[in-house]
């Protein structure tokens, strides 16, 4: 969520992404097949959910590299895509590019007690 705070931030469980060690795919939790992906016409980040199976799906990974950004994955290859936030600073839309955003600092967190339910706005839509 960008420019968020850790309050509002969606909850993701990481499913294993079996194309590329390290890559995983983001599934809201509490639901049953959110996963977050990139819209392709506008690079907004979205979340989608798959006919048939998240890994029959043409839904992409992410990975965590050690810089601290989220990189994208698709067909077992990361892209240039990665989470960046809108140069709107009014805006708290995310996107998965490098070229009409700002890539920001990704942090993983245990969420022990936080979970969709606590925010009902963000269950079923990253803003």
């Amino acid at each position: 969520y960008s420019n968020g705070t850790e309050k509002e931030a969606v909850v993701f469980e990481l499913e294993k992404y079996s194309k590329l060690d390290g890559a995983f795919y983001y599934k809201v939790a509490d639901t049953k097949k959110g996963y977050m992906d990139v819209k392709v016409s506008s690079s907004r980040i979205q979340v989608v959910e798959p006919w048939i199976s998240v890994g029959a799906s043409s839904i992409g990974a992410w990975k965590l590299k050690n810089n601290g950004e989220l990189v994208y994955v698709l067909g077992g290859k990361e892209t240039e895509k990665v989470l960046s936030s809108s140069a709107d600073p009014e805006s708290k839309a995310l996107y998965g590019n490098i070229f009409d955003g700002k890539p920001f600092i990704v942090k993983q967190i245990e969420a022990t007690k936080a979970n969709n339910r606590s925010n009902p706005e963000l269950e079923h839509a990253i803003i």
